[in-house]
Order: C-alpha cells, then sequence, then structure tokens
C-alpha cells in the first residue's frame, strides 16, 4: 500500500455502528459513522482512496455521492472492462482489472465535510451501455440488497487502510447469480484533518 496512505497527525477516530469499535479515539472522535447506512463525519477529512483489482466484463466507475445535495463525485475509474478487453470468455481470467492498467490513476482523495451524509456508488457500463448504479447504502438498491462490504472499520485509525468490496449484481443488466464481492476493490486509506499533512 503507497505511503500516501499514512498521515503525519493521524487522527484517533471513534466509528460507531451500534458502537464504538477504536479504543484509539479517546483524544478526538472523527467519524460518527461509516457503515451500509452513510458515512459521516463530525470534522472535514480527507481520506484517500486506492483501487485495488477489479473483476468481470462491466467497465465501472467506484465514487462518494452526498446523500443531501445528491452531488455524485466520481474517485476512481475504469477506462477498459480488464486489463485487456480483447476477452470473450471469462473462463481463465475473469476479466481482471489491475492498477495502472485498467485503471490508470488508482489513487485518488475525498474531503468528507463535516456532518454531511454520504454514501459510495458503483455506476458501470458494459460494451457501452448502461449496466446500473449500486451503492453502500442498501436501502438506495433494489430490493435495499447488500451491494458492499466494508472491512474493518478500526483499521482507519492505524493507517492500514480498511477494504471496500463491491458485488455489481444488482445493476440493471446483470441476470446471474454471482454474489462474490470481487468485482470492483478498493482500500480507503489514512485520514487526517485538512491542513495536517507531511
Amino acid at each position: 500500500m503507497s505511503n500516501r496512505f499514512k498521515s503525519a497527525c493521524l487522527l484517533g477516530l471513534a466509528v460507531v455502528t451500534g458502537a464504538v469499535v477504536s479504543s484509539f479515539a479517546q483524544s478526538a472522535k472523527a467519524a460518527e459513522d461509516f457503515n451500509n447506512n452513510f458515512v459521516r463525519f463530525e470534522k472535514d477529512v480527507a481520506v484517500e482512496f486506492e483501487f485495488v483489482e477489479s473483476r468481470g466484463a462491466y467497465q465501472s466507475t467506484f465514487g462518494v455521492i452526498n446523500l443531501v445535495s445528491g452531488e455524485k463525485t466520481p474517485l476512481l475509474k475504469e477506462e477498459k472492462p480488464s486489463d485487456d478487453p480483447s476477452l470473450t470468455s471469462p473462463r481463465s481470467t475473469d476479466f481482471v482489472g489491475t492498477p495502472g492498467n485498467t485503471v490508470p490513476q488508482p489513487l485518488n482523495e475525498f474531503l468528507f465535510k463535516a456532518g454531511q451524509p454520504y454514501a459510495f456508488y458503483l455506476d458501470s457500463t458494459y460494451q457501452g451501455r448502461e449496466a446500473g448504479t449500486v451503492y453502500s447504502s442498501n436501502n438506495r438498491n433494489i430490493n435495499a440488497q447488500l451491494q458492499s462490504k466494508v472491512g474493518d472499520f478500526a483499521a482507519l485509525s492505524n493507517g492500514q487502510g480498511l477494504s471496500i468490496e463491491w458485488d455489481d449484481t444488482g445493476s440493471v443488466l446483470s441476470r446471474r447469480d454471482d454474489r462474490d464481492f470481487n468485482d470492483f476493490r478498493v482500500i480507503a486509506g489514512g485520514n487526517s484533518t485538512v491542513g495536517c499533512r507531511r
């Protein structure tokens, strides 16, 4: 993982999902919610995101949506469906996409504004056609399905980063039963207050 995910003034985080996960967060409570309902911080917090891998024939864009304004901010974009878009069968390769190839710019950052509720989204296309959008906020998905899995929240407080793993089977064109949560994988990395970088 990139050293950009380490912060010179890493906050102790308290992530609330019914209980405080990190005991490191006694000096400053930076996160109020980080779950499959929404993401909300008490302070302005910059979070870096790193693309890890994608699988499947869809071409996707990962980003953040403000749940009040509806504004979408794309962060990580596949420029082609896989490392080898000439493939017609996923049997041996599963249409793998990697950083620097399928996603030429695999690192990006987003500034979460204090008190604003956000969610993550994954927009997909298939052979140039819209294939739908899935969200980390379950109630925005068809039948309120779980479409993303978020890793260990405590990882945000120690700079290791947490995983966000997507399954795109809830999107419009998908007709298969393939609930594997490996269609698009992202790491949310080190957090810091704005203006508190090396």
